[in-house]
């Protein structure tokens, strides 16, 4: 089978992930003709990477509910499953989300130190009151609106030594906006999947709240903690979504 699309070459010796990427960044922006992925020996020519890595990218991608495979049908993209997709903001982002529909994006973002987590985020990640956390404040901003307000809380102990000493130090700390990029640095503790809440929220009568909607009106808000593979709690975040900007989909597939 033969295909126009046009993918970047990963390089040798990349990771599965960096494949995964590749592939999904090429789904999202429709660069398959009929909505079909080629097979896989010329998926692996086409990135430069091996058949093994590319079967372990389109099965990451089918779990994530983005591809149908089946026998003598080949994979197929679910075209109705879009960046909206709760489960897929861990590989693309708020960031690439909002892109796609406002033409200036920019995040505010800055990570401090703190004494101790909230009561909420001791409780999901089963430290205690006095344990220092990390705590992380995001405002994204489409075409000049809050769009969506993200707050972030790790013990301080999981991060690296290098990030534990620069925020013991009082010195400036700057990280993707991305928690799951955060993780990649974190010694044994990269996050694996996250537990997410939906709640249903009202805006309180307080002028710092982060979004720019009046008391009283309706906005979703999302708790999610974060988990290791082996299931270890490692980080617990709060999304304030304005909803008229960000509309998430759960995708359910067998």
């Amino acid at each position: 089978m033969t295909t126009e699309a046009s993918l970047p070459r990963v390089g040798q010796g990349s990771l599965t992930e960096q494949t995964t990427r590749a592939l999904l960044d090429a789904i999202l922006e429709r660069r398959f003709p009929d909505d079909r992925l080629p097979a896989e020996p010329e998926l692996a020519e086409m990135l430069n990477v091996s058949r093994t890595t590319i079967r372990a990218a389109l099965q990451s991608l089918e779990r994530l509910g983005m591809l149908s495979r089946a026998p003598g049908r080949g994979t197929v993209i679910r075209a109705h499953v879009g960046r909206e997709s709760i489960i897929l903001q861990r590989m693309i982002g708020f960031r690439d989300m909002l892109s796609k529909d406002y033409a200036d994006v920019q995040v505010n973002g800055r990570y401090w130190l703190e004494p101790g987590p909230t009561q909420e985020a001791a409780d999901e990640l089963n430290i205690s009151l006095d344990t220092p956390v990390i705590k992380t404040s995001k405002t994204f901003l489409a075409d000049g609106t809050t769009a969506l307000h993200i707050r972030d809380q790790i013990p301080l102990s999981y991060v690296s030594a290098a990030t534990q000493k620069t925020m013991l130090d009082g010195k400036k700390f700057e990280n993707s906006d991305s928690i799951f990029a955060f993780s990649r640095t974190w010694p044994g503790r990269e996050i694996d999947h996250a537990l997410v809440e939906i709640v249903a929220c009202i805006v309180p009568d307080d002028p710092d709240f982060p979004l720019d909607l009046p008391p009283g009106s309706a906005h979703i808000m999302l708790a999610e903690t974060h988990y290791t593979a082996l299931g270890e709690p490692v980080a617990f975040t709060e999304i304030i979504v304005d909803d008229s900007f960000v509309r998430f989909h759960v995708v359910r597939h067998h």
